[in-house]
């Protein structure tokens, strides 16, 4: 995030980089049913349904691959929910995943408001940390900071 961003345009940012990297994730090639090929049986895979046999590879071919670049920012991205603890982290990515807030409320066992303040929270450290990330779209903060974010290293 630049140095000449407030914090609400620098968190925007953030949760809509969390959001592209929670796709790219989604689109990054998976085994069948989230398991390597080792456990996988050794026969071919088929379809589920035996009426939609005719359309088995339609659907595996409207999800695109990602490009480099979105991996590469996945990769960056990442490290960002280091600092939360692991209730926090998964609240974050599901969020960035596209659950909606009820559905997190039903996950969690919280209230929506609950879910909306643990997260709003868990946001603003990942902002914290996302500002005083090295690398940020070629430009660098200088070793001083700018004091529009020295208050987000509290």
């Amino acid at each position: 995030m630049g140095g000449s961003l407030s914090f609400a345009e620098a968190r925007e940012a953030v949760i809509a980089t969390l959001e592209r990297a929670a796709d790219t994730l989604r689109r990054l090639p998976m085994p069948i049913h989230a398991r390597p090929a080792p456990v996988q049986s050794s026969w071919p895979s088929g379809p589920l349904e035996p009426l939609r046999a005719h359309d088995a590879n339609a659907g595996s071919a409207a999800i695109r691959a990602p490009t480099a670049r979105a991996i590469s920012e996945l990769d960056r991205v990442l490290p960002w929910l280091s600092n939360l603890d692991l209730a926090d982290r998964r609240l974050v990515w599901a969020r960035a995943s596209g659950l909606s807030w009820p559905r997190l409320a039903r996950k969690f066992g919280i209230s929506i408001g609950q879910v909306r303040y643990r997260w709003n929270g868990a946001i603003d450290r990942v902002v914290a940390t996302a500002v005083h990330d090295p690398i940020r779209r070629g430009r660098q903060i200088p070793p001083g900071g700018s004091c529009k974010f020295k208050r987000l290293g509290r």
